[in-house]
């Protein structure tokens, strides 16, 4: 490998890199800690937020953020363990949590269409959603546990065992297929890369926008139900703080946060990295509220190296004219 190549590894897989380290530390400090059983365990811990973190990743490949995801994540959960202890149908159930995700995912992208919304705008109205949603998951339980009357069955099941983890990558290789196989997955590179030219070149961007959140709503949806599935109970805060593991799954991924370019199958490495990393500072003995300063730190870091990796790829392209 030469130097520039190396240069370029280095780069572009810096943040991934540096966990990396911090993860075969932890394992030569605990030697349980790369056993398969807790690696297993870490990938159902990761499944949720992995699984969310799949429709992030086109919100972000398509230009703009969805910071709803969390509160999504406990509505979903609430509508869907309510219900079955009303006594409707577990499969209703389920489906009554999925659209809820899927409703609040098309407000969030119609408001945003309206507007003709960039990232910048995204932000604030998805993060208005968030406020919204979180505080109508409080509204039926004034906060509190709702223990869920669950029997063995297919609802059951969603949470159980490995899973999950199946549900998880499933999802993520269709998501990844339809990105990079399908003219709809180039269409959101297009338009996640330059809206101005895409909007010229007779793509309906609304639509298409409106779709990318109302996939990220029903992928929050179902981790809310996969969530309340596994402890059976459905807690109204559940999801309070995924948007932060989500976003740092998809740029330690290496998906662009100014959009155009990412993987969802590079979304699942940074989903089971971040997991394998909390795992490693949950057994050095770092506080989960340690662990969010660290976190917020990794997505600032990914946010300024794709602002210098873009800077450095233009210094090239110019450089490369120049000498041409």
């Amino acid at each position: 490998m030469n130097q520039k190549r190396f240069i370029d590894v280095v780069r572009n897989n810096g943040i991934i890199l540096v966990i990396l380290l911090l993860i075969i530390v932890t394992g030569i400090i605990e030697r349980n800690f790369l056993t398969f059983n807790n690696l297993l365990n870490v990938l159902r811990q990761v499944a949720v937020v992995g699984i969310v973190a799949c429709g992030m990743t086109y919100c972000i490949i398509g230009g703009a953020f969805d910071l709803s995801v969390g509160s999504v994540v406990s509505l979903a959960g609430v509508i869907t363990i309510l219900n079955i202890n009303a006594g409707v149908n577990e499969y209703i159930a389920v489906l009554y949590g999925l659209m809820a995700g899927v409703g609040v995912g098309v407000i969030n992208g119609v408001l945003i269409s309206l507007i003709d919304g960039r990232s910048g705008e995204a932000f604030i109205v998805t993060y208005g959603m968030q406020v919204v949603v979180a505080s109508i998951a409080l509204f039926p339980s004034n906060g509190l546990f709702i223990a869920g009357r669950v029997s063995e069955g297919f609802f059951k099941s969603l949470g159980q065992g490995v899973m999950p983890i199946i549900i998880f990558l499933g999802i993520a290789a269709i998501m990844e297929f339809s990105l990079k196989k399908t003219k709809y997955g180039r269409v959101m590179c297009f338009i996640g890369g330059n809206m101005d030219v895409a909007k010229m070149s007779g793509i309906n961007i609304k639509l298409n926008r409106i779709s990318y959140f109302a996939i990220s709503g029903l992928l929050a949806g179902l981790g809310g139900v996969v969530l309340c599935s596994r402890v059976t109970s459905s807690n109204p805060t559940a999801g309070l703080n995924y948007e932060m593991d989500v976003i740092a799954a998809v740029v330690v991924g290496g998906t662009e946060m100014s959009g155009g370019s990412g993987s969802v199958m590079r979304t699942v490495i940074g989903a089971v990295i971040m997991g394998v990393m909390s795992n490693a500072l949950n057994i050095l003995g770092i506080t989960a509220y340690h662990q969010q300063v660290v976190k917020g730190i990794i997505i600032l870091i990914a946010v300024a190296m794709d602002i210098l990796n873009k800077q450095l790829k233009l210094k090239e392209m110019a450089h490369d004219k120049v000498f041409a």
